[in-house]
C-alpha cells in the first residue's frame, strides 16, 4: 500500500492543538511507519510546513521537523506531477495545493489521507481512493493492517 499524506495530516501530529486530530495523525504515522509504508508528497509539502509550523516552533525546530519528515518520504518534483495536477484543477475546481497532493497520489497510485473535508471531496472527484481521517480514521488503519 502506498500513501500520500496531506500537510494537514503532518500538522496535527507535529502541533497538538485539538487531541483527537493529533493523536490521529500520530497515530497513522506511527503505524504508516511500523508497516514500512511507502510515502509520497509533491516537494511543495516543505514549504507548506514550513509556513505552518513556523507559527508554532522556532525556526530551527522547524527545519528539524521537515528534514525527519524528508528522510523517510519520496518526494515528487513539480515537473513529475504539473500536468496531472492542472488536469485535477479544471476537472474539479480546487485550489492548486489540493491540486498537487491530489496528483501525487494519481500519479503514484496511492491513497489520499487528509484533515481537510474540501481536498477529500475533490479528490474524490477526481477518482482519487481518499480517506477524511478525522471521521475515517478506522477505515485508514484496517486498511494498513489488513495489507
Amino acid at each position: 500500500m502506498m500513501l500520500v499524506l496531506d500537510t494537514s495530516v503532518f500538522v496535527d501530529a507535529i502541533i497538538p492543538k485539538v487531541a483527537e486530530r493529533h493523536n490521529k495523525a500520530f497515530g497513522l504515522i506511527r503505524i504508516a511507519s511500523k508497516h514500512n509504508l511507502a510515502l509520497y508528497e509533491p516537494k511543495v509539502l516543505m514549504i507548506e510546513l514550513a509556513g505552518v509550523l513556523s507559527r508554532y516552533k522556532t525556526r530551527e525546530i522547524v527545519i528539524s521537523h521537515i528534514s525527519r519528515i524528508t528522510g523517510f518520504i519520496n518526494i515528487l518534483d513539480y515537473s513529475e506531477i504539473h500536468d496531472t495536477a492542472y488536469d485535477i484543477a479544471l476537472e474539479t475546481g480546487c485550489r492548486a495545493i489540493d491540486a498537487l497532493f491530489i496528483a501525487t497520489a494519481l500519479v503514484t497510485d496511492s491513497k489520499l489521507i487528509s484533515n481537510d473535508k474540501v481536498q477529500i471531496a475533490n479528490a474524490r472527484r477526481a477518482g482519487i481512493d481518499a480517506y477524511y481521517l478525522v471521521e475515517e480514521y478506522e477505515t485508514v488503519i484496517e486498511g494498513i493492517e489488513g495489507s
